[in-house]
């Protein structure tokens, strides 16, 4: 696609979802977009809540806590979703596990990533977005990639192709993931 037409799609896109927690913006100037860093979880007594949902809620796969390996040991502040508000937790299944660890250009089929996000401010749950790999010609214009959002009461906010996901992730340097920098 044209570099031009897609960073209009970018900026159409992001105005167009500057109402939903799960925007996707771009990071400060000279960093990746997308990647986050190490920050401390707050002070010696914060509790770790979950993100606010049961499992498997909706859309999101049942257990994955257990199921997927977890990415960070410690919560880290999102540069990609709405940066500067929330610090997240990331899961991925052994295909996104392995396919971020090769650095991959195309994850498998089946691929699966899940972002639970906290409130910087007082730690709250904030959304759970999830990520999955699906069948080639599926959505063949944003990587065959789904997503969902799921809100912090465990409602399914949206589900499928959404043009705020796509339009970051379209630009990700490994078919459509970001790495996490510790």
């Amino acid at each position: 696609m044209d570099p031009l037409v897609r960073r209009w799609r970018l900026l159409l896109s992001a105005i167009a979802s500057a109402s939903l927690a799960a925007a996707c913006v771009r990071a400060s100037a000279g960093s990746a977009v997308g990647t986050s860093e190490r920050v401390p979880a707050g002070g010696s007594g914060a509790a770790k809540q979950d993100a606010g949902f049961v499992d498997g809620a909706g859309a999101l796969p049942a257990g994955y806590r257990t199921a997927f390996k977890k990415l960070n040991a410690e919560r880290v502040a999102s540069r990609g979703h709405a940066p500067g508000r929330w610090e997240i937790d990331v899961y991925a299944n052994e295909g996104a596990v392995q396919a971020l660890a090769a650095r991959a250009r195309e994850a498998p089929v089946g691929a699966t990533v899940v972002v639970e996000h906290y409130e910087r401010a007082d730690r709250s749950a904030g959304p759970v977005m999830l990520m999955e790999k699906r069948p080639p010609a599926t959505a063949p214009g944003h990587g065959d990639w789904r997503w969902v959002v799921v809100g912090s009461q465990g409602q399914l906010v949206q589900d499928g192709v959404i043009e705020s996901c796509a339009g970051c992730h379209d630009d990700a340097p490994m078919d459509g993931l970001f790495p996490i920098v510790d």
